[in-house]
Order: C-alpha cells, then sequence, then structure tokens
C-alpha cells in the first residue's frame, strides 16, 4: 500500500541516491544527473522508509545499485534504487532478517554490496 505525497528529496535521500547510483551498475551513473529534479509521489503505508519518485507498477524494473547494513541492535536490512522505463523510478528499503522494519534511511558509510 502507498500513501500519496508531493515534494521534493530531503538532502539526505538526495545524498543516499547519489551514493547508491555512484556504487552500483555501470549503467546507474547515467541517472545521476535526474536526482535535481525528482519528486517523491508516494512512501511505503508500512512505516519504512521506502519512497517512489513515478506513479507506475514497480514491474518490470531495473534494479541500479544493491547494498545492506546493519542497524545498531544488529537487524540486518537492504537499499536498493530502481529504475522503469528508463527513469529513476524508487528508493527502497527492506528487511533481510525479518526482525524489524528500516523506518530511516541508512547512512552511505554503513552500506556493503549486497551479495
Amino acid at each position: 500500500m502507498k500513501t500519496s505525497e508531493d515534494r521534493g528529496l530531503t538532502a539526505q535521500e538526495q545524498g543516499l541516491l547519489r551514493w547508491l547510483l555512484d556504487h552500483g551498475k555501470a549503467s546507474a551513473r547515467a541517472y545521476v544527473s535526474t536526482i535535481e529534479g525528482l519528486r517523491v509521489v508516494s512512501r511505503c503505508s508500512c512505516g519504512c522508509a521506502s519512497i517512489d519518485f513515478v506513479d507506475a507498477p514497480k514491474v518490470p524494473l531495473e534494479i541500479l545499485s544493491d547494498h545492506k547494513w546493519q542497524d545498531g541492535e544488529g537487524h540486518l536490512f537492504g537499499v536498493f534504487v530502481f529504475a522503469k522505463d528508463g527513469q529513476l523510478a524508487g528508493l527502497e528499503v527492506w528487511s533481510i532478517d525479518g526482525e524489524a522494519t528500516p523506518t530511516v534511511l541508512p547512512d552511505a558509510t554503513v552500506l556493503v554490496p549486497l551479495d
């Protein structure tokens, strides 16, 4: 379920998105120039920090960068940025271990590639 929004990206969202694109697939770097004009159109209503930039089904999608991190309590989370039809479509966070919901975006300094 999604909650509609209409806003620009926060500085944290822009920074994380730029880092993910710089550290993702080679094709991901082509999307860096589009970050400044992005708008958040919806967020996940479950309480996680996932956001969407387009109102479109997420399938099929191209994952551009896929990383993981562990919070201070030892919960394991994932974050990926994806494109749909040639445009950045969203930033998704998820629980790898199923123990907690990632309610905030990670700092890029704690991210490692998801194997």
